[in-house]
């Protein structure tokens, strides 16, 4: 049976009221009354509701994190950021609450009025993301991994993923190559303009146009298709291709894959450095060269910043820089790209 607040009152002889009172510290009460309420709590077992903890105590001990499913996102890749909020929120002794409704945030605005929750994790911000305005006008305080197009809206945490595709350039531009493809997340994430995605992008194909150098662009789509059609199109914008950049993790295992049915050697005939986990870097055959992306560590950042705001300090925004680790699938450019392509062809 349910204990209510209303049993305690009547077993401590006193109104509803005053146990509210007593439970949520609103008004001063007599030792000798506060005695007798507690008696009848802990003799009836009562435990009051998250919201009647929270209210007494100003905070739920819960972290509700906003993460969006979008159809062309890996669930793994994101569930490293899950993870390490996770795991740094049970440091802090609080619990994480997934809120995954794509585009709407009317359960957000519900849990910050009703004060379910002590703060906000928000990740897969857009460049001019629409949930940015309502997350700034909140009750309680929000902190985003990935940076808006005004960084000065909320409090966040980034990678700085234009210089890492900048970086990657200048990798391949060192190297000698003057032929150089970008291969980047899919077409969606450009349209919805995920940050991650456009500013890796225009830091890397901005290097190269700086550099003079001939490149093309293809988006990658989801599924075992997609990275043969982006490689396809991308040499034939430019047959002369010696260099490749990929972000988009799911693709490099394909790419390799019809590389080696192209008879195009790594790195002999085609140079290939990526951003992406360390982990899939180096699980595959060769071990690929490039940015290691610091899920882990941005989404700790996250929660730190968070703890911050809730102690009542303004904490600064933070973005990471890259650094790039050659494992041995970039080199060189061939001698003479074209007749490499003929050769692949026949």
């Amino acid at each position: 049976m349910t204990v209510r607040v209303a049993d305690v009152a009547e077993r401590a002889g006193v109104s509803i009221s005053t146990v509210s009172y007593v439970l949520t510290g609103k008004r001063p009460i007599s030792a000798r009354t506060r005695e007798r309420v507690q008696r009848a709590i802990d003799e009836l077992g009562y435990r009051p509701n998250a919201g009647a903890r929270a209210i007494r105590t100003g905070t739920t001990d819960i972290i509700g994190m906003v993460i969006p499913v979008a159809p062309d996102v890996r669930a793994d890749i994101q569930m490293r950021f899950v993870l390490a909020v996770l795991q740094q929120a049970r440091s802090y002794g609080k619990n994480v609450l997934l809120l995954t409704s794509e585009g709407g945030m009317d359960e957000v605005r519900n849990l910050t009025t009703s004060a379910a929750v002590d703060g906000l994790v928000a990740m897969e911000i857009q460049v001019h993301d629409p949930r940015v305005p309502v997350l700034s006008a909140l009750s309680r305080p929000a902190v985003l991994i990935g940076t808006p197009a005004d960084p000065r809206e909320l409090p966040h945490v980034d990678f700085d993923f234009a210089e890492a595709g900048a970086m990657c350039a200048r990798y391949l531009l060192d190297l000698g190559h003057h032929d150089i493809g970008y291969l980047g997340q899919s077409q969606q994430a450009f349209d919805r303009e995920a940050g991650y995605a456009v500013r890796a992008r225009d830091g890397a194909l901005s290097q190269l146009s700086a550099a003079g150098c001939r490149n093309a662009f293809a988006p990658v789509e989801p599924g075992p298709a997609g990275p043969t059609q982006a490689l396809e199109s991308l040499l034939s914008a430019n047959p002369d291709t010696t260099g490749l950049i990929v972000y988009n993790e799911h693709a490099l295992p394909h790419l390799l894959r019809r590389l080696g049915e192209l008879g195009m050697r790594v790195p002999a005939d085609m140079s290939v450095v990526t951003i992406c986990p360390e982990d899939e870097a180096t699980s595959l055959v060769p071990p690929i060269s490039g940015v290691t992306l610091p899920a882990a560590e941005l989404g700790s950042l996250a929660v730190d910043q968070l703890m911050e705001i809730l102690h009542g300090e303004v904490p600064h925004p933070v973005l990471l820089r890259p650094a790039l680790t050659p494992r041995g699938s970039a080199g060189p450019p061939p001698r003479s790209p074209r007749t490499r392509r003929r050769r692949a062809e026949t």
